[in-house]
């Protein structure tokens, strides 16, 4: 049987709340050995290119992937999933608001593995629709004593602002008083260096999964004490920040990170996400098991 999830019942279902301690689950789940992911892979075809990101949740009796078209034309995302214990059962779906939602919770999450303060002062880099998910997430799981948002453009910045209540700045002198730093850009250039942020710190570099993109210059990788991916093959074909890091040992992949914290010391941390289908597959059960659809 085929069930159909359309982006009406996703935005009725999806809680950013479930969703980021449903993502907590599934990476603990990932770094015991019991779920898995594979780098997304990308077919061009002329000036379109179809993505596919597989994951299997072990522990929800899941299994599927999210893909999506991009192209002149525009693009669409959707997110495929198994039962694993009944195959013949499979949910197709919509996955528009799901990638939004799940990208800003998924930032959240390992920004609360890593830091154990409860309230923040918190600078978002960048104001368009990602952006969103991104503030909102941190303030599910934050208490945020002062937030900033920034961006090239101050007309989008102040529109964000004003319409979340929270301080556009026209300069990053802010990021001197940040706990907790995200990017979400398209940035084909560095938009912060090392000298520009304080003492201790943890980014979030949630903007790109092309290569030919930076959010951050080299010295902030460099001089960061722990740098964590989702996946660390896909991080070496998809991001110039990781694939320049001179001290590859400072990396860890999230999964790893959460069993083990303990192995992984610093007061500079960074997580680069760029997106892994487990991500997609939990969202998807928190929508299916909302829905009544299933019930494990």
């Amino acid at each position: 049987m085929i069930t159909y999830v359309t982006e009406e019942d996703v935005r009725s279902n999806l809680k950013m709340g479930e969703c980021i301690e449903e993502l907590r689950k599934a990476f603990k789940s990932y770094g015991n050995g019991a779920s898995d992911a594979h780098p997304r892979d990308r077919i061009m075809n002329n000036n379109s290119m179809l993505n596919t990101m597989p994951g299997v949740y072990g522990d929800r009796h899941l299994a599927g992937l999210k893909t999506y078209y991009a192209g002149p034309s525009g693009i669409h995302f959707v997110v495929v999933i198994f039962n694993t214990e009944k195959p013949e059962d499979l949910y197709i779906l919509e996955a528009n608001t799901l990638g939004q939602v799940r990208t800003g919770a998924l930032a959240a999450m390992a920004t609360s593995e890593v830091v154990k303060e409860k309230s923040i002062n918190f600078t978002i880099i960048g104001s368009g629709y990602q952006a969103e998910s991104q503030f909102l997430a941190m303030k599910e799981i934050f208490n945020l004593k002062h937030a900033h948002v920034y961006s090239k453009n101050p007309s989008h910045s102040k529109a964000f602002a004003d319409k979340f209540g929270i301080e556009s700045v026209d300069s990053l002198d802010v990021l001197k008083e940040s706990d907790v730093i995200t990017s979400i850009t398209n940035s084909n250039s560095p938009i912060f260096n090392y000298s520009q942020l304080p003492e201790r710190y943890h980014i979030n570099l949630a903007g790109s999964n092309f290569p030919i993109r930076r959010e951050a210059a080299p010295d902030v990788l460099d001089n960061s004490d722990v740098v964590i991916v989702e996946n660390l093959e896909q991080g070496m074909k998809e991001s110039a920040e990781i694939m320049g890091v001179q001290k590859k040992e400072k990396i860890v992949e999230l999964k790893d990170y959460m069993i083990n914290k303990g192995k992984y010391p610093g007061n500079k941390t960074i997580f680069k996400s760029m997106g892994i289908g487990l991500e997609d597959v939990a969202a998807g059960y928190v929508i299916l098991k909302n829905m009544g659809i299933i019930n494990f």
